[in-house]
């Protein structure tokens, strides 16, 4: 947090605006709607992974003029293939749909031959920040948006990207996440934002690839000589690795008996759960996102912080604002002098502030472990509260693969509530902001707000709470203690585990304003 902190405290301090600092960001990066004629926004938690899988199918079937797809990493797993195919039958009505698809070397996989594949259909696919491993000033400004969107109507945005491990089908490891459904005007914003993305000059249109010739030509130079004539050469090879990659990707638009059977065991677990799930009235809403087009060179000749960095002074004014307390729950928590100075500001004004987070046991990025623990000792005595998720599962409702309960499991949701001691005040964040140097700086985020439904912050209260009760709360003395009082290790994890952290650390440590 050390550039969101520091970057708005000097913002702050100049009094650029006589207002909040999101008053300087721009349609369609910030909009906030309140209830007007009962013209209003709605919403929808979405905790549970085979039930927002569920959701996301049913507002593509409901789809009657456009679709947007937007992700940071989209899989070519079961949960990929069956959104997929969803779209493909959108498309096929006449839906205009679009996807644009972050092209991290490191997650990269839906790649050109889908593309093609799926502009058979009139699927149009672009990628975001394409920079080669050895523009290694560039390749970090990744867009780590995650939506769909539907006719101006209907959208989800939150922590999930498209791949099993985020809705509950993984054997080997699943997170627990949170998204948010909308619906209601505010979409319209969302995808004109979306626009902004995919029309953006970070943004590059699919290259679709081409049969090679089966025999090709080329010039030979004769030794000694100045000679050269033309010789045919055999280039079977090519073509049959091309051949083999477009059946990989056609056949992932096929669907399958297993398919189908998979979507109906997703639809009975999914869509009572969706039934059961309250809608709320948003009193007033907020959206607000970063600007595309982050880069190296941005930074050197723009003002990065002020033109790019948009989200971070709407959770600056959100944080800044409250009289009670926050509610924090982040999949990676690395922190630093100046974020630790805004909070230290926040318990001097006597307000708590608690924080729910992975263990070793539990994270995806042993790395961010590294980080979290090197601190962690000094905040629990500073008086924040701590929470770490344990990797166990936690019980829960439509499990469609009863393997999913042994696998290992951390948390991966990105809410906030920013608690006021009048309660109507209170408000809600779920995006796919992390509360790490990435999201601060790099990437570009995405987030949700909503004010005044004192009975949806309270749902979302619970759900975080129970969560964080399921794990284990950090004590002073570097140990934990579980909902039982029972006291654990704070690592929670094997010694192998334990061991690569160990020996990661000090790299770790130097990498830190990059993670």
């Amino acid at each position: 947090m050390k550039h969101l902190i520091s970057g708005l405290l000097i913002l702050s301090s100049l009094s650029v605006f006589a207002g909040n600092l999101s008053d300087s960001i721009p349609y369609p990066f910030y909009e906030v709607q309140k209830t007007v004629d009962g013209k209003d926004n709605k919403i929808q938690l979405l905790d549970h992974g085979v039930a927002s899988l569920q959701k996301r199918i049913d507002i593509i079937r409901n789809a009657k003029k456009n679709i947007e797809v937007e992700y940071f990493i989209y899989a070519t797993d079961t949960s990929a293939k069956l959104l997929t195919l969803e779209l493909v039958d959108a498309a096929k009505r006449g839906v205009k749909v679009r996807m644009l698809i972050d092209k991290s070397m490191a997650v990269f996989v839906f790649n050109e031959f889908y593309a093609k594949a799926l502009s058979v259909h009139g699927i149009e696919v672009s990628y975001y920040n394409a920079s080669p491993l050895i523009q290694v000033s560039s390749i970090n400004f990744r867009n780590h948006r995650k939506l769909i969107s539907v006719d101006d109507k209907f959208a989800i945005t939150g922590g999930r990207n498209v791949e099993d491990d985020y809705y509950d089908l993984s054997p080997d490891f699943n997170f627990l996440d949170r998204d948010i459904y909308v619906e209601g005007p505010i979409v319209k914003t969302i995808r004109d934002s979306f626009d902004e993305y995919f029309n953006s000059m970070a943004t590059e249109k699919a290259i679709l690839p081409e049969k090679p010739a089966s025999i090709i030509t080329k010039k030979v130079k004769r030794l000694g000589g100045k000679v050269t004539y033309n010789k045919e050469v055999d280039n079977s090879e090519n073509v049959k690795i091309y051949e083999d990659k477009m059946k990989v990707a056609e056949d992932f638009l096929v669907r399958t008996n297993d398919d189908v059977s998979l979507l109906q065991s997703i639809n009975s677990e999914g869509t009572p759960i969706l039934n059961l799930a309250e809608i709320y009235s948003c009193p007033e809403i907020t959206y607000s996102t970063d600007r595309p087009g982050g880069t190296f060179w941005r930074r050197l000749v723009d003002d990065y912080s002020d033109d790019y960095r948009y989200l971070r002074k709407t959770l600056f004014d959100k944080v800044n604002a409250v009289d009670k307390g926050v509610l924090l729950s982040s999949p990676y928590l690395i922190n630093n002098g100046y974020s630790q100075s805004l909070m230290k500001s926040l318990m001097d004004r006597g307000l708590d502030i608690t924080t729910y987070t992975n263990s070793l046991a539990s994270t995806d990025a042993v790395y961010v472990a590294a980080n979290l623990y090197k601190d962690i000792s000094a905040w629990a005595k500073s008086g924040i509260n701590i929470y770490l998720h344990s990797g166990e599962y936690i019980d829960q409702d439509g499990i469609v693969n009863s393997k999913v309960k042994t696998a290992k499991w951390g948390t991966h949701s990105k809410t906030h509530i920013y608690d006021y001691i009048d309660d109507t005040q209170s408000e809600i964040m779920v995006g796919t902001y992390n509360i790490d140097n990435r999201s601060n700086h790099y990437n570009s985020e995405m987030a949700i707000f909503c004010k005044g439904n004192v009975r949806l912050t309270k749902e979302l209260r619970y759900s975080i709470l129970s969560r964080m009760n399921e794990g284990m709360k950090v004590d002073s003395d570097l140990t934990a203690t579980t909902k039982t009082g029972k006291k654990v290790e704070i690592y929670g994890a094997n010694k192998d585990d334990l061991m690569l952290m160990r020996l990661i650390s000090l790299p770790s440590w130097l990498l830190r304003p990059l993670l």
